[in-house]
């Protein structure tokens, strides 16, 4: 015969009890917290599949806020280059400029060179603008103003050179880049490849010309990761079709440095610069041109910067308004992999609210039953009988 002692009903219920109190404590937390699991051992695949997805999460909300941040860029650049395109070549320069090649206007094209020569400042200042504290058209440099004008007396005429980081886009001696490159701090940088040389303590090294670091900040490049599959090769370098190039070179953009076959400037500043020195130069009281150049020199720019304002037009549109386009693109595809991905993660941690209060429920209805249960359990004290 099998004796049921009151000690052992006692801890049998209290047992039972204590697994419906812990059900219902669960099932409130799951419904409070809205989620499947809170702590890797409740759950190691889930958490596995869940920790997997955020860390897509969070590299997919950076390439996203990267690619934003490069959109908005290219974007002030693309509003920068529209005004340089539609407003300033056009307003002070291309209409001064077929003015002055009308012999009747002669007797104020001084007052047209000084536009054009505004004109030039005025295209600088433009390509000077920043975005977010960082300047647009200054390749990989973001930090200094990339373009300058320097003024210097030649042949008793005050001539005017383009900078691009402190070395001449268009100075009028040829040999001028094959010198010796300097930083603003004046020191060299050494290089095997380098086409010029400096002796120090009688030892010869190569140094890098004045062409060859233009070329180099031509091809400088500044990647940012916007979700094409960063990647990097053996040697470190990032692997071009795996990130987007923010950099934009204000140099190339405006048409490049050095002058061509007929000794002129290449880029649409340089044109301007030099046919503003023409005009300035001309005595309209004697009808005599200075050594900058006559009206046949002038006809000739205005040939050069109908060219070169085609270039622009065509640079603004084909490079900045296709790249930003582009961005604007995968800014709506990393959004969209971004909610999948967060959907996908909600599947796996958040709780469906119905079934979550269903448990609720139905663990509350066994917690009062155990209740009720254990009133017909539990022996009455004697205090309970005197009442």
């Amino acid at each position: 015969m099998f004796r049921v002692t009151t000690n052992g009903t006692l801890y049998t219920y209290k047992k039972n009890m204590l697994k419906t109190s812990n059900k219902l404590y669960s099932a409130m937390n799951t419904l409070m917290t809205g989620r499947n699991f809170d702590s890797y051992s409740a759950d190691p695949a889930a958490a596995t599949r869940a920790f997997r997805l955020h860390s897509s999460l969070n590299a997919t909300n950076t390439q996203a806020s990267n690619n934003d941040m490069v959109f908005k860029k290219f974007s002030t650049a693309w509003d920068v280059a529209d005004s340089l395109v539609n407003e300033l070549s056009h307003d002070l320069a291309q209409t001064p400029l077929l003015e002055g090649l009308n012999q009747p206007n002669w007797s104020n094209l001084n007052t047209q060179g000084d536009i054009i020569l505004s004109g030039a400042k005025a295209m600088v200042q433009s390509l000077n603008s920043t975005y977010n504290g960082k300047f647009l058209f200054n390749g990989a440099d973001t930090e200094n103003p990339p373009f300058a004008i320097e003024t210097e007396t030649v042949d008793h005429v005050e001539r005017h050179f383009l900078t691009y980081r402190g070395v001449r886009l268009d100075d009028l001696n040829p040999d001028y880049y094959d010198q010796v490159y300097k930083d603003s701090d004046g020191k060299y940088i050494e290089d095997p490849e380098g086409k010029a040389t400096i002796t120090e303590n009688g030892v010869t090294k190569k140094v890098l010309s004045n062409e060859q670091i233009l070329e180099k900040w031509s091809n400088e490049h500044q990647y940012v990761d916007i979700g094409l599959g960063f990647a990097v090769d053996n040697n470190g370098d990032v692997l071009d079709s795996t990130a987007f190039d923010a950099s934009i070179s204000g140099m190339d953009f405006i048409g490049g440095y050095g002058l061509d076959d007929d000794g002129n400037p290449k880029n649409i500043i340089s044109i301007m610069l030099r046919s503003a020195e023409i005009f300035k130069g001309y005595n309209q009281e004697t009808g005599k041109w200075s050594a900058a150049g006559d009206i046949e020199d002038a006809r000739a720019l205005v040939q050069k910067f109908t060219k070169a304002q085609e270039d622009l037009s065509n640079q603004h549109v084909s490079f900045l308004e296709a790249q930003a386009q582009f961005l604007e693109t995968n800014q709506n595809q990393l959004e969209s992999t971004f909610y999948a991905q967060n959907e996908q993660l909600n599947n796996i941690e958040r709780v469906d609210q119905v079934e979550a209060i269903l448990a609720l429920v139905s663990a509350q209805t066994g917690y009062n039953a155990a209740l009720q249960a254990g009133a017909n359990v539990v022996p009455q004290s004697l205090m309970d009988y005197l009442k």
